[in-house]
């Protein structure tokens, strides 16, 4: 784990405040939970469908925390927000070879803490890992008719790479390019 805990424990600026991103740790998986359940919860309330309640129940990412791929942002104490990081996406980006990529899942922040840089913070640290790694890209998907999510994407550096249908849902694919994006870090 050598140089991705150097990358765990670095301090992201966020605005005017700082998060502290780590691993999540296996007893981490409820409060994972808790901040994507929150974050799906106040979309839904919005109109926008995101995950379902049992998507981000705490038996579902209790697995992917186990593995190491979801990381929680603290300001302070407080968790407020968390990302899956995967080194493989044979869903969304099945045409993309192994070790080019890192590939962001579930970025949610808690709404309370929502509209203070803490999204950007937590791609910032996504984008250090993916570099220490040695990787090229950091890519992700969301759902297709979200132009707020797009414009935070487009706002922080990613490209609008295509458009994925699954079943009858459309996903836009995003990519950046880790060493291009030095001023995003």
């Amino acid at each position: 784990m050598g140089a991705d805990q150097t990358a765990s424990n670095r301090m992201t600026e966020a605005g005017r405040s700082w998060l502290t991103v780590r691993v999540a740790m296996p007893d981490d998986a409820a409060t994972v939970s808790h901040i994507l359940s929150a974050a799906s919860a106040h979309l839904r309330r919005k109109g926008y469908e995101v995950w379902s309640e049992p998507e981000v129940s705490e038996t579902t990412v209790a697995p992917h925390v186990r593995d190491g791929l979801y990381y929680i942002g603290f300001e302070g104490a407080e968790a407020v927000g968390v990302f899956r990081l995967e080194l493989r996406d044979p869903v969304f980006w099945p045409e993309m070879p192994d070790g080019s990529s890192a590939y962001l899942h579930k970025l949610a922040v808690l709404p309370s803490q929502q509209g203070r840089g803490r999204a950007h913070a937590l791609l910032r640290h996504a984008v250090g890992i993916a570099r220490t790694r040695g990787l090229r890209f950091l890519r992700l998907d969301c759902m297709g008719g979200r132009p707020k999510l797009r414009a935070v994407y487009e706002g922080f550096g990613f490209r609008h790479h295509s458009q994925k249908m699954l079943g009858a849902q459309v996903f836009d694919r995003f990519e950046l390019a880790v060493d291009a994006a030095d001023s995003v870090s």
